[in-house]
């Protein structure tokens, strides 16, 4: 009999540390989950701000006679790449309509009806 519930105690304590353990470990994947999800939606932030921003200037810009060239910044395409590829996951776009959902990201955030190919693939690219 005291062996029994000497058996009986260290299974228990076995369990509650397994649960422990099972704990921590969901709380980092938990906590890691949401630091992906916060870096996220600081990015979606910031590239509306940017879209507003020129939306701003090129309302501006509708007063000059020759409109100059938009250039997009080597930081601007990684954030346009990391939101397509947000939407292409969440959104489970097949894989022939990436292009133009590129394509219309890119015309979202430069307002230019001309978007350079080699962007597009960039941004494309797996």
């Amino acid at each position: 009999m005291i062996g029994s519930h000497k058996d009986i105690a260290q299974a228990a304590i076995e369990a509650s540390f397994l649960l422990r353990h099972r704990s921590i470990a969901g709380n980092v994947a938990f906590r890691r989950e949401m630091d992906n999800s916060r870096r996220v939606i600081a990015q979606s932030r910031e590239l509306l701000k940017r879209i507003r921003q020129r939306q701003r200037d090129d309302s501006r810009a509708w007063e000059d006679a020759d409109p100059v060239p938009v250039a997009v910044s080597a930081f601007d395409a990684d954030i346009l790449r990391a939101v397509f590829r947000d939407l292409v996951s969440e959104t489970k776009v097949s894989e022939c309509q990436w292009r133009d959902l590129a394509r219309s990201l890119v015309h979202e955030f430069t307002g230019c009806d001309l978007v350079e190919t080699g962007l597009i693939e960039w941004i494309i690219h797996r």
